[in-house]
């Protein structure tokens, strides 16, 4: 199974939502699941697969501070807002189509829900840095750029997640990304 990569988005900018203007954020049911790291890269998995796509996880890490795994202004807050943990991953979707998409998902948890409204308001702005994403971790994927084309974040409570996929080799369309982003995050 793979894990989160979250907050990449902004490595490049992040922010960048206009490929998803108009889509609906995601409503949370009030379950332990929904509150949970693990399981919104469990519920993210269960939909990419319930559409078809193929999905590997090919990278997972709950390890490190997020001061540690951070950069910009995005690291300075996290210096003097420390989180409770961080959780990442890195999964490849193949499209029904054959084409490779890359997707970096990663789940904040702050310690209250005052910190973790304030943490996505920052990292939601473009060019305020982010979550490094596994990519850059993770030999495979290393020359994938994150641009923020393909980005979406969300608060639940105290969890703040952040979402993006990139094409690897043919470009999918639009649509297809877009609801890679969609299903991963309601």
């Amino acid at each position: 199974m793979a894990a989160i990569a979250v907050g990449g988005a902004v490595a490049l900018g992040g922010g960048g939502t206009a490929a998803f203007d108009g889509m609906s954020m995601p409503k949370f049911r009030s379950t332990q699941a929904a509150k949970n790291p693990r399981g919104v890269e469990l519920r993210a998995v269960a939909r990419w697969q319930g559409r078809g796509y193929k999905v590997k996880i090919q990278e997972r890490s709950e390890l490190g501070s997020c001061r540690d795994h951070s950069y910009g202004r995005v690291k300075r807050f996290f210096a003097d807002h420390p989180c409770r943990s961080l959780h990442r991953f890195l999964a490849e979707l193949r499209t029904p189509r054959g084409n490779t998409v890359v997707v970096a998902v990663s789940t904040v948890d702050m310690p209250d829900v005052g910190s973790a409204t304030e943490f996505k308001s920052l990292v939601d702005r473009h060019g305020t840095g982010n979550i490094v994403e596994l990519p850059k971790e993770y030999r495979k994927y290393r020359n994938v750029e994150f641009t923020g084309h393909r980005y979406r974040s969300w608060r639940d409570e105290n969890l703040v997640t952040n979402i993006q996929a990139e094409p690897v080799g043919r470009t999918p369309g639009a649509f297809v990304l877009g609801e890679i982003i969609r299903l991963g995050t309601s």
